[in-house]
Order: structure tokens, then C-alpha cells, then sequence
């Protein structure tokens, strides 16, 4: 979640590190914020595919969505 203006922009944005804390939060994976691949930071609503690489040779893409607070 965050705070945005009318036109769905951000006020600030979202970074590897606050993902990293939601998937915590939300669903208990414990996901090092160096092993999410968000070139980069998320500065809008609506949804967005990240890259989680895992170990060597195996990632996997989730759907962030960013919603108004």
C-alpha cells in the first residue's frame, strides 16, 4: 500500500525492501531483499511482475500489486 495523488503516482515509492517486508507480513516467506530483482522502484499503482531469484538457477515472478492507502 501507498500513498499516491489522483493520478495514480506515488508519493515516494516502492522498493525491494518494502516488498521483502510485505511477503513477511502477508504469507511468512522470508525473502532477502538482495534476491528481489526490481530494476526500478515501483512509483505508481496498479500491478507489476517481480523477479525473485531464489538460488542459482531458479527464480520465480510474482505479481505485485500496489494499492492506495
Amino acid at each position: 500500500k501507498g500513498k499516491a495523488g489522483e493520478n495514480g503516482k506515488l508519493f515516494g515509492s516502492i522498493t525491494s525492501m518494502d516488498i521483502s517486508e510485505s511477503l513477511k507480513k502477508d504469507f511468512k516467506l522470508d525473502i532477502d531483499k538482495k534476491k528481489i530483482h526490481l530494476p526500478e522502484a515501483i512509483k505508481s499503482l496498479g500491478e507489476t511482475k517481480v523477479e525473485l531469484r531464489l538460488y542459482p538457477g531458479v527464480t520465480a515472478t510474482v505479481k505485485i500489486n500496489v494499492v492506495q492507502e
